[in-house]
């Protein structure tokens, strides 16, 4: 599958694709209508994930809730993604280049599920993916639709959504997730962490929305 977005959209698009990734560091533990998506520990997750954004490709992901910083490694360039709650940030670690793109997630790690943000869920069955119970959850919201099977400690194990109308390549967003292995051994901090010595560019903060809306099924903060 040939690309047409730059690396820096790329990125973006890899996270926001369905809201899973985001969700599982950026939304607080809700009610019984609503999934519990706040992992409990450090956890780090292998995904298989395709989408319309980025083709079939394989994710690294890890958490830590203590720091609130999120680490999704893509392929094996040695390019990251920090995702910082705290901040507010997310950021494209390249070490190769000797460079970091940052941009604002204007308030989007921090939305949450309830009433206010348009979303509609329903609780269905109960599914076992990479040896991890999880409840699937199906989500209606104003951009697209699609559903999460997400253990009770808020792990994400496997996502999918579909928005109803065309982006600006003219191409329905569409992606699926789905986790291979799970692990809860303790994570370093340094590796929430940029590396010294990197030249950090900050890219508009419309790169980060304008992604949002078509791949998530989620309306912009």
């Amino acid at each position: 599958m040939t690309l047409r977005t730059n690396p820096c959209r790329r990125a973006i698009s890899t996270v926001a694709l369905s809201g899973t990734l985001l969700a599982g560091i950026a939304l607080p533990a809700m009610a019984a209508d609503y999934p519990t998506v706040q992992p409990q520990q450090d956890v780090t997750v292998s995904y298989d994930l395709d989408s319309t954004a980025t083709g079939p490709m394989h994710l690294r992901l890890m958490a830590s809730p203590e720091m609130q910083v999120m680490r999704i490694e893509m392929g094996g360039n040695g390019d990251y993604i920090l995702l910082d709650r705290g901040q507010e940030r997310v950021r494209l670690v390249s070490p190769g280049k000797g460079m970091v793109f940052a941009v604002s997630s204007d308030g989007f790690l921090h939305r949450d599920l309830g009433p206010g943000s348009g979303l509609r869920f329903e609780r269905e069955d109960h599914r076992r993916i990479a040896g991890h119970g999880c409840t699937v959850w199906k989500v209606l919201g104003p951009g697209g639709a699609g559903d999460a099977c997400v253990a009770e400690d808020g792990v994400v194990l496997e996502g999918q959504g579909r928005g109803f109308r065309p982006d600006d390549q003219g191409q329905v967003p569409a992606g699926h997730l789905v986790a291979t292995s799970v692990s809860y051994a303790p994570l370093p901090p340094a590796y929430f962490e940029v590396p010294s010595g990197l030249q950090e560019v900050d890219l508009p903060q419309t790169l980060f929305r304008a992604m949002i809306p078509g791949l998530s099924g989620l309306p912009a903060p």
